[in-house]
């Protein structure tokens, strides 16, 4: 935990403090807490881009549970030189844990690609609405009906696949699209561990509008960590960043393992 604040510390990271549990709801996602703190101040006294964080558990409907998580925030309309900076820090964080690099998986989606690649194919908003939310609740099968109509090559971004595969795959459905900034982003995790891009990742929450992405460890079932980017209004406020969330359970476990081989090899 020490390592991982120290981390954001380092990178001029302020520490903000969400409540727990208000009228008896208890805090499903970090992100809203933040926003809702900083809405009650005026938009004077914030220069943004704003980099914060927040600790703390959160509760998890669906497994009736909490986790224990840091939750990051890049505030700002900085679009995709924000979710290069996301990124990088990840990258810096798992580098703390050099045999841990070695095991974990990125995977990335893009919301605004799989809407473009929808409308390309001709997909009615109404229904590329519909596919985001069968995604977005884990419903491949769904989202796939829902797609029926569309050419086999355009379903397919809906499967894992490498960076080189899945641009060669987007090409076929989008021709003229640009694919610098995640160029970008390939080159900067490249450099420390596989990838993998889909465009049925959609991210856990609503809010998010282009990227998304998790880390996952391949000997553990759960996410390292969740994030990509969003928008949100909160009290009369559009809010504009790039987050993720780390999930301290699962890095524990993960760094236990990894202490545990270290010993055995030794």
């Amino acid at each position: 935990m020490i390592r991982v604040i120290n981390q954001f510390l380092a990178q001029s990271f302020f520490p903000v403090p969400t409540a727990p549990a208000q009228s008896g709801h208890y805090r499903e996602d970090h992100t809203q807490s933040i926003l809702e703190l900083l809405s009650s101040f005026p938009e004077s006294h914030l220069n943004l881009p704003l980099k914060v964080f927040s600790l703390g558990p959160v509760y998890d409907p669906g497994h009736g549970r909490w986790a224990e998580t840091v939750d990051v925030e890049i505030l700002g309309e900085g679009g995709p030189q924000h979710e290069l900076m996301a990124v990088q820090l990840i990258m810096q964080l798992i580098e703390q844990w050099p045999r841990l690099a070695e095991k974990t998986v990125m995977v990335m989606g893009h919301l605004g690609l799989l809407d473009q690649a929808m409308a390309a194919e001709a997909v009615l908003p109404v229904v590329r609405h519909s596919v985001r939310d069968a995604l977005r609740a884990g419903n491949l099968v769904q989202a796939e009906s829902l797609l029926a109509p569309t050419s086999p090559k355009t379903r397919r971004l809906l499967l894992p696949k490498t960076y080189d595969d899945f641009v060669r795959a987007l090409q076929d459905t989008l021709p003229e699209a640009d694919f610098d900034h995640i160029a970008r982003l390939q080159n900067a995790i490249d450099q420390h561990m596989a990838t993998r891009w889909d465009l049925s990742l959609t991210g856990n929450w609503p809010y998010y509008t282009d990227l998304v992405f998790s880390l996952y460890l391949k000997d553990i079932g759960q996410p390292l960590l969740n994030g990509g980017r969003f928008m949100a209004d909160v009290h009369g406020r559009t809010w504009h960043g790039v987050g993720f969330t780390l999930y301290l359970d699962s890095l524990y476990q993960a760094v236990q393992q990894e202490m545990e081989q270290e010993s055995h090899d030794l």
